[in-house]
């Protein structure tokens, strides 16, 4: 037999264990190698998006309308609009929404209307609605939303304007979102989460023109394509992801410009992080269920054929990793029962491939990105346990969405920026 043959001397295991491999184990092995395959994928396109994509020029500077959507944001939205005023672009007007803020908020914002700020108050409707009464009061050929606690770095525009310069059919750009300030533990594996988990796949997804959320820090959208779609739908907790279906199905491109950076606030506390990922992976399942006519079909292009498969991979990844996890716990608990689980071995090193894998592909999206951070690159062999408390509230919030629970919209703690 290999695996005897093999044997490493010593040692009670072989390198290559015994080929008689249960159906669990073969589909433990299926659904790593999706894994694998899609971190791959990742490493692949995102290379070629960054070091061999030809960039454009700016033929002329489109004018762009920032529209800010406030609700109860008077400790952020000084500096929000403090951080657009100083921007690096020749033609913007910056167009504030506030929702029927019971606070302050308005008071704040119209102290900069002599600088040239539109405010405009309205009863509350909501984020989407708050955007869309932005849009129809914008003059601008291009629509920036920004979230009332992020900054814009001051090249964001310059950027955005260079990306649509050098495609004609793009209808929207997704900007590089970062966490302002990214202190402590949980801040800054969720800076590393959006560094390796969110920026590399959109930046993988601009290879193929389907970048599938454009977020709503810091999301480019023509003003014309925002008509001709309908502007922001109101039905769904994923208001961005919505948008963005909306103009890939009306055959629109969307790519991803990762020097067009937004500096966010992250939530401080986990109950925080629990309420604003809930809403995430609860809207997300809406809106792909929302748009599953889009799946594996070849009229809407790639963004048919790999964004909406990919996103779909994306929810059913809580499950996948459950159970991969899963099953190496019982063969462990079997191996520690009855000293018997001729699968164990390669279990291990299949699973320790795969995390290998994951800390190396988020070293290398720290390291492409425009402003890498030694301490996410410290932090990355931390990100495994991250994940699977990641898993854990996708799996809760996939079932409450499953069960049709009621959520609310529920705003984290703001500090100011």
């Amino acid at each position: 037999m290999i695996s005897e043959f093999l044997k490493v001397p010593g040692f009670n295991f072989s390198i290559v264990p015994e080929f008689e491999f249960s159906v669990a184990t073969l589909l433990f092995f299926g659904m790593l190698f999706i894994l694998i395959f899609r971190l791959a994928s990742f490493g692949f396109l995102s290379f070629i998006e960054t070091f061999l994509k030809r960039k454009g020029k700016i033929d002329r500077f489109l004018t762009m309308s920032i529209i800010i959507p406030a609700y109860n944001e008077e400790v952020t939205i000084g500096s929000c609009i403090k951080s657009m005023l100083s921007l690096n672009y020749p033609c913007y007007e910056v167009i504030v929404i506030d929702d029927g803020s019971s606070d302050n908020t308005f008071k704040e914002a119209s102290k900069y209307s002599e600088k040239g700020v539109k405010v405009i108050r309205q009863k509350n409707s909501g984020k989407p609605g708050a955007v869309n009464t932005g849009i129809k009061n914008a003059s601008g050929e291009v629509v920036i939303t920004v979230d009332a606690d992020s900054k814009l770095h001051p090249d964001a525009l310059t950027w955005i304007c260079r990306r649509f310069s050098s495609n004609p059919r793009l209808g929207a750009v997704a900007g590089n979102v970062k966490i302002d300030r990214p202190t402590g533990l949980l801040k800054t594996l969720q800076s590393l989460e959006y560094t390796m988990s969110i920026n590399l796949g959109r930046k993988s997804q601009s290879m193929l023109h389907c970048v599938m959320i454009v977020p709503g820090a810091i999301a480019a959208l023509k003003t014309r394509v925002l008509q001709e779609v309908g502007y922001f739908p109101t039905d769904t907790f994923a208001e961005d992801f919505d948008i963005t279906m909306k103009i890939l199905k009306a055959g629109y491109h969307v790519e991803y410009e990762s020097r067009a950076i937004a500096f966010t606030q992250a939530p401080e506390t986990v109950e925080d992080f629990l309420k604003q990922r809930r809403r995430w992976y609860r809207g997300m399942t809406q809106v792909l269920s929302k748009y599953q006519g889009m799946y594996f079909n070849p009229k809407y292009g790639t963004a048919g054929i790999f964004g909406v498969p990919y996103m779909w991979l994306g929810v059913s990844s809580y499950l996948i990793n459950m159970f991969l996890l899963f099953i190496l716990l019982v063969d462990i608990f079997s191996y520690t029962v009855n000293f018997s689980a001729p699968d164990l071995n390669l279990l291990a090193w299949g699973i320790l491939t795969y995390w290998a894998l994951t800390i190396g592909i988020s070293i290398y999206a720290v390291l492409i990105d425009p402003m890498p951070k030694i301490r996410e690159i410290i932090a990355s062999p931390l990100y495994l346990f991250y994940n699977v408390f990641i898993d854990c509230i996708g799996l809760m919030a996939l079932i409450e969405e499953i069960l049709n629970l009621a959520m609310r919209w529920e705003k984290p703690k703001r500090e100011e920026l």
